[in-house]
């Protein structure tokens, strides 16, 4: 590589630095949430916080009609209304007392007052040893050589947050109501063909109706 072609190769590698895909690494330093004593589901527990402070994971309280009831969620923490931004239990709130804890397998599970699992992750083999909470909102399990073995991001619930990739057959799923976090009507869904569609359901049966908009771009 010549002198001359040096500056304009540095501004093409610039241009395509944000095109290129991204390998995250963790530390034990990461490990900002550990579950040797459970989570509990209670009125003004602290969060977990990222390290900037800008989302907060726990037990959220639910403004519902029943009393002591808990979504375990990731919600913008600096913000004057604590937006959730992703919730594991939206069809089964948490009562209070119920438990985040490693279950005998070395799996994160919730547990409800009475031991009963309401939530866990999808086991993909690796023992879980912990989690991290990301300044970008993503909820991240570890496992014993501190590799990502399950992320929010890869499973997201009704948002999508700056940064997060929404892959193929991955969809989000509006919820029931403002304070009510079950699933709702509308689905938006990236297809395995390359199609973004967004359809209603059929209640309860959740047979996909006519689709409401599609991009089109199949294959």
């Amino acid at each position: 590589m010549t002198t001359s072609t040096l500056p304009h190769f540095c501004c093409l590698l610039l241009l395509l630095l944000p095109l290129l895909p991204t390998v995250s690494s963790y530390t034990e330093e990461d490990c900002n949430i550990r579950v040797d004593k459970p989570l509990v589901a209670r009125q003004n527990s602290n969060p977990i916080t990222s390290r900037l402070e800008e989302f907060a994971f726990g037990f959220h309280p639910l403004e519902s009609e029943k009393e002591n009831q808990f979504l375990l969620a990731v919600w913008f923490y600096k913000t004057k209304d604590p937006t959730i931004v992703w919730s594991a239990n939206g069809n089964k709130p948490a009562p209070e007392n119920s438990e985040l804890r490693l279950s005998s397998n070395n799996e994160f599970v919730l547990y409800d007052d009475e031991g009963k699992e309401l939530w866990k992750p999808p086991r993909k083999g690796s023992k879980s040893i912990c989690a991290t909470i990301r300044d970008n909102g993503n909820l991240v399990i570890l496992d014993e050589q501190y590799k990502s073995i399950w992320e929010s991001f890869k499973e997201p619930t009704d948002t999508i947050l700056p940064g997060q990739i929404l892959s193929t057959n991955t969809r989000l799923r509006s919820r029931e109501s403002e304070t009510n976090y079950s699933k709702g009507r509308f689905q938006l869904s990236f297809q395995i063909d390359g199609n973004f569609v967004l359809y209603s359901l059929s209640m309860p049966s959740e047979a996909l109706q006519k689709a409401y908009f599609a991009t089109g771009t199949r294959n």
